[in-house]
């Protein structure tokens, strides 16, 4: 390991108290170049647009979404409206953050570090009565006898059962996982940053089949590169020849590359590209085709996350056995609503589901009479149709049929 690194790991332990120096490293996002020679950081990737973008529709999402608190028995399901714990997740976490803006900044850091950390804070009897947000990078988390503790940057150590813990798969970051991709992102915004900056000039050299002194070489050099700051037409001195170095962007396939990495990147995150503004030729139903792909795979596995945190950590595990927490999800998939009723139509026309069943799909409360199974009996055979309409008519005039 270069000095230079040595260095940076012994400061960082100091500072952040680890002890390993690849735990050093990945907590502060120093992974070294990548083969593309970029050094990614969560730093430099959240600069990338796409990163961004990725990062900033998953938690604005997910914390755009209503959290609720239910009590059930095993059939029906009260929203609760008093419980500890609603004061802290949906009404205020802290003295200095709003709900939407606290789980907006957790959520973040989980997507981009691939955990998300909140103390909590606790009052008399347990009751938890603040939510603090830690940066992701100043939290370690440790195993010791088969419990788990966190020790953060001033030493303090928190126990499991006080640290809200949002998590990816593996606990990991996407950024590390993944640094030779974003890595090459890197360099193709680098490069077209360098080919713009440069006016859209290629580098290249001079060649001479005449020998050159040292005065006659400064001198050339000099006149050549003011003329490459200036515009207009260039020319070259007599006898000599420009060869371009470089590489043009349309040789680079620039362009196709930077789509390539910008939907390598949705991949990542596991975002549609139409929502992320990538795709140029969208249509309603594509859009809407995305859009319930993203909730149901990519919002709707975040929320479970959370909703089974917040019950493990937040309720009694007497509450836990009747209680549960709740997003809302109805708006992500209203654009589903459609096929929704198609389908408990038919289910109910044919005596698949009763009435309760589907209420009960949908999180609402069961109806009296709604456990009764109904099918249509609008078909009917032709030899029975005539007995049928015999029936119908005596009824009306009170008559019974012959």
């Amino acid at each position: 390991m270069p000095n230079r690194i040595q260095r940076f790991v012994q400061e960082a332990r100091a500072r952040i108290g680890l002890d390993r120096p690849q735990d050093v490293i990945a907590a502060v996002g120093l992974y070294g170049p990548t083969a593309a020679g970029s050094n990614v950081t969560h730093e430099t990737s959240i600069r990338i647009s796409t990163v961004y973008a990725c990062v900033y529709k998953i938690a604005s999402t997910v914390s755009s979404l209503g959290l609720n608190l239910y009590q059930t028995d095993g059939r029906r399901r009260d929203m609760v409206s008093d419980h500890p714990a609603l004061d802290v997740t949906t009404f205020r976490p802290n003295n200095y953050e709003t709900p939407f803006y606290f789980w907006e900044s957790i959520i973040a850091q989980a997507v981009l570090k691939g955990c998300g950390y909140a103390i909590i804070r606790r009052g008399a009897g347990g009751i938890p009565i603040a939510l603090q947000c830690l940066d992701t990078d100043h939290v370690e988390r440790r195993i010791v006898e088969n419990r788990v503790f966190f020790k953060l940057q001033d030493d303090t150590v928190v126990a499991q059962e006080d640290m809200l813990e949002i998590c990816n798969l593996q606990r990991r970051s996407p950024i590390q996982l993944h640094r030779e991709n974003l890595g090459l992102t890197q360099a193709a915004q680098n490069y077209g940053s360098e080919y713009f900056g440069n006016g859209g000039q290629m580098t290249g050299v001079l060649s001479s089949d005449q020998p050159l002194k040292g005065e006659q070489m400064e001198t050339l050099q000099k006149s050549w590169n003011q003329s490459q700051t200036s515009a207009g037409t260039k020319l070259l001195p007599f006898g000599f020849k420009y060869n371009r170095i470089s590489i043009a962007p349309e040789e680079a396939q620039f362009i196709e590359t930077r789509k390539f990495q910008a939907e390598e990147i949705c991949r990542i995150f596991s975002v549609p590209p139409a929502l992320v503004q990538l795709e140029s030729q969208t249509t309603y139903n594509n859009v809407e085709q995305q859009n319930l792909m993203f909730a149901r795979h990519t919002v709707l596995p975040w929320a479970k996350r959370i909703e089974q945190e917040l019950a493990t950590k937040l309720l009694t595990r007497q509450e836990a056995r009747s209680h549960y927490f709740k997003f809302t999800l109805n708006e992500l998939f209203r654009g589903d609503m459609a096929a929704r009723s198609q389908f408990y139509t038919q289910m109910l026309q044919n005596g698949v589901y009763n009435i309760n069943e589907v209420r009960g799909t949908e999180n609402l409360n069961p109806i009296s009479g709604g456990d009764q199974h109904l099918v249509q009996v609008n078909l009917l055979s032709l030899d029975k149709m005539a007995a049928y309409s015999d029936k119908l008519s005596s009824d009306d005039n009170g008559q019974s049929p012959t």
